[in-house]
């Protein structure tokens, strides 16, 4: 008694084998599963007793779980609420206590005694009981689950079974809810007694926000310690890992893992059946509700009085139980076997709605976290055929991911990025899941039918990934340049507010947290680490670019606004940064050998990439590519062509007939460019014919309302895309505001035409 089960079962690990370690947890679970199949009878004995003595079960349970809320407040959290980052980070930088995990974990249980809330190993106990009670509950019983039970709650009232859970944070706006509790007031069932297994299957809701997900952190947080002392304090090490295992020992287990794997499958289907009501009726009827959810569309129509009301905590908590199983997995090709236990269409339709319903879904990190587990999800044998084939995928994978590829815009960046922004990392599976889904015609078909269904969102997913191409390609190589002036021993700049050393116009209050502490330090003071992080977006970022490109280059080409910007922003300025007049400032100097490699720059793929991408546009409207790449008068050289030729053909980058292909593109864009020049060297241009921010010939001339200027369409809408503001005065301004200068338009066509002037349009 005077030792702990650690101490008992886990001292020494780092001496034991594996088989000995799963002896020890095997026995402890067998334990566990007697008391709780023990403390099941006494509860089923109390249930049977009529509806009072239920009553008072189920207000138990509510009581337990009420007590327990305010674990899930920062303070009370072993990482204060930094995650597991800051927890190891004070481990080493902390306070003398900080680091002392023993002392750490006596003051939790401290805590404990004082604010009345459950211990870890209490929350796992009363999990376990709880999904026995919802494991009677069918899937097909999702709809009669009360959503409207969350409007029971009292304002300032602890609810005996929903304690202070309807003071959450609603998947609706305010003015939403108060319309959702009027909507239920109106309903037959409104006065009714919530039935038991409603009862029953909220508490397990809130048990999961309560007790399970506070319990995860904490677990998170012993496998991060545990990582990091390994191999340099095996003391250390042996007690984290310890705390891990006997965590382990229960999550892991079979027992706990099947009613784990109903809540979820129960979870996901009550919450897809509130975000479509009017499937209500076939889910009660159908043989499988996984079935009936296969036949909607993402996003639904409008946002349902019964999603609205639901606490928002619901999917952050399904997703972090997710990202739990996925970051915690055994290696990189393991995934948790609980994913084999869930209903797999269940799941699929669950994620990709997360993806795409921004009007439901508002939290944009979510959803970003969201496609890291698709993504996990779709290389798994039992899912991935189903997502590439399977009719639901296929008419909404390739949307949600447009779309949430957009909403990650939003996030906010963390203390603990290594000088990168969150969105960048939330978009890089989003962008792996894209171009795995590209390479499949039903797929590829879907692109199009967006794009020209949906312009404008697949115009900013466009828009957005080629300037995070041209950023982060931009950053990479401007920090490579940075590192080779302090190789040949030149003083450091570091002044630079958005990387080392490289000055751009960013706001350095955005490079604070709250407490002023600047985020990127870490960054800063490792260059080398910052250069591999951002060349390596930029590669990933810029090859579904070209994915895109080689498999749906129709779609670019029928954008003009985005064709513009693929060119000139983003392959032309990416050109002459690797083959342009300073391109040698790449280089080591004094080297034997190149140390591309070392910092994740790969300029051979990079230029093989661009070149097929400039063959693969100019197929489908040669004369079309040819001008808008001409025309950009800071990076279009053609000597930088010329010179990228020859690199290709003496690296033997390309196949032989890709690179007839990019020298007869070439070749035909220095003509035309050429023609074009003399064409305007020949002529003055009226001011009244030029854009007045570009200073280029407009060829659609528009009206811009409220500051009465006129632009070019092409340039105007590109503004639009990025702020949604006149550039003139700053006014709120849609594509649908501008006014269309037909007269002018026609003056210039007629002025162009007359001295051999080609236009975007022509």
């Amino acid at each position: 008694k005077s030792r702990s089960s650690k101490q008992l079962h886990f001292s020494g690990i780092a001496r034991k084998q594996r088989q000995a370690i799963y002896g020890s947890q095997n026995t402890l679970r067998h334990v566990m599963k007697n008391i709780i199949e023990e403390a099941h009878r006494l509860t089923e004995f109390f249930l049977k007793r009529g509806n009072p003595s239920r009553q008072r079960v189920v207000d138990l349970l509510g009581a337990m779980i009420t007590g327990t809320e305010t674990r899930t407040k920062s303070s009370n959290q072993l990482d204060e609420g930094g995650g597991p980052n800051h927890f190891v980070d004070a481990l080493q930088h902390g306070p003398p206590q900080y680091r002392d995990l023993n002392f750490r974990l006596q003051m939790e249980v401290m805590k404990a005694r004082m604010q009345g809330f459950c211990t870890s190993g209490f929350c796992l106990n009363a999990l376990m009981l709880l999904f026995k009670l919802v494991e009677p509950i069918k899937l097909t019983q999702a709809p009669t689950l009360c959503p409207f039970y969350i409007a029971k709650g009292v304002k300032d009232v602890a609810h005996p079974v929903l304690g202070n859970y309807h003071k959450e944070a609603r998947f609706g706006d305010e003015e939403a809810v108060t319309a959702a509790n009027e909507y239920f007031a109106t309903l037959p069932e409104w006065n009714e007694d919530v039935p038991f297994k409603a009862q029953v299957h909220w508490l397990c809701l809130r048990a999961f926000h309560c007790m399970l997900i506070p319990v995860l952190k904490e677990d998170t947080c012993f496998l991060y310690a545990a990582s990091f002392f390994q191999g340099k304090d095996m003391d250390q090490f042996e007690n984290f890992f310890g705390e891990h295992l006997l965590y382990e020992t229960i999550l892991d287990s079979p027992m706990f893992k099947d009613g784990l794997a109903h809540m979820l499958n129960l979870t996901m289907a009550f919450v897809l059946s509130c975000a479509y009501p009017e499937k209500a009726t076939e889910i009660k009827e159908a043989k499988s509700a996984s079935q009936v959810f296969g036949t909607v569309s993402i996003p639904p129509e409008k946002v349902s009085p019964e999603f609205a009301a639901l606490p928002s905590c619901i999917i952050d908590d399904l997703v972090e139980l997710l990202e739990y199983l996925h970051n915690t997995r055994a290696g990189p090709d393991q995934e948790s076997d609980l994913f084999d236990r869930i209903d797999r269409d269940l799941l699929i339709v669950m994620l990709v709605f997360v993806l795409g319903s921004g009007d439901h879904i508002r939290n944009p990190s979510v959803r970003g976290k969201a496609t890291t587990i698709m993504t996990a999800v779709a290389k798994m044998k039992n899912y991935s055929q189903r997502i590439e084939k399977w009719d639901f995928c296929v008419r909404n994978m390739i949307p949600s991911c447009v779309r949430v590829f957009t909403a990650v815009e939003k996030t906010k960046q963390s203390y603990y990025d290594i000088r990168m922004h969150l969105k960048y990392q939330l978009r890089m599976p989003i962008m792996e899941l894209f171009e795995k889904l590209m390479e499949l015609v039903e797929h590829k078909n879907c692109l199009k039918r967006f794009a020209e269904a949906e312009s404008e969102d697949f115009l900013k997913f466009t828009n957005l990934m080629i300037n995070d191409a041209t950023y982060q390609l931009e950053e990479g190589l401007d920090t490579l340049l940075e590192v080779r002036k302090r190789e040949a021993g030149e003083q450091p700049d570091e002044s630079g507010a958005a990387g080392v050393g490289v000055h751009r116009e960013v706001d350095e209050q955005e490079d604070m947290n709250a407490d002023g502490q600047d985020m990127f330090r870490r960054s800063r003071h490792d260059p080398k680490e910052h250069c591999r992080t951002y060349m390596k977006m930029g590669h990933r970022t810029l090859r579904t670019l070209w994915s895109m490109s080689r498999e749906a280059p129709q779609v670019v080409i029928g954008a003009p606004i985005v064709l513009q910007q693929m060119l000139q922003n983003c392959l032309n300025t990416c050109l002459d940064r690797l083959v342009g007049p300073k391109c040698l400032e790449l280089k080591a100097k004094n080297a034997q050998r190149q140390d591309f490699e070392e910092y994740e720059f790969h300029p051979k793929k990079l230029l093989t990439f661009l070149a097929e991408m400039y063959v693969a546009l100019a197929r489908e409207d040669r004369d079309k590519v040819v001008h808008i790449v001409g025309e950009d008068g800071r990076n279009y050289k053609p000597q930088t062509f010329r010179k990228a030729i020859k690199i290709l053909a003496r690296e033997n980058f390309i196949p032989a007939a890709a690179l007839d292909d990019f020298r007869a593109f070439v070749d035909y864009l220095i003509q035309s460019a050429s023609a074009q020049q003399a064409a305007m060297d020949a002529i003055e241009i009226p001011d009244e014919y030029l854009d007045p921010i570009m200073a280029e010939i407009m060829s659609d001339p528009v009206l811009l309302p409220t500051s009465k200027n006129i632009m070019d369409r092409k340039v105007i809408e590109r503004q639009i895309m990025s702020t949604d503001e006149d550039p003139f005065n700053r006014q709120a301004l849609k594509k649908s505001d501008l006014i269309p200068q037909d007269e002018l338009r026609k003056e210039i066509h007629e002025f162009c035409a007359k001295h051999n002037i080609k236009l975007d349009d022509d």
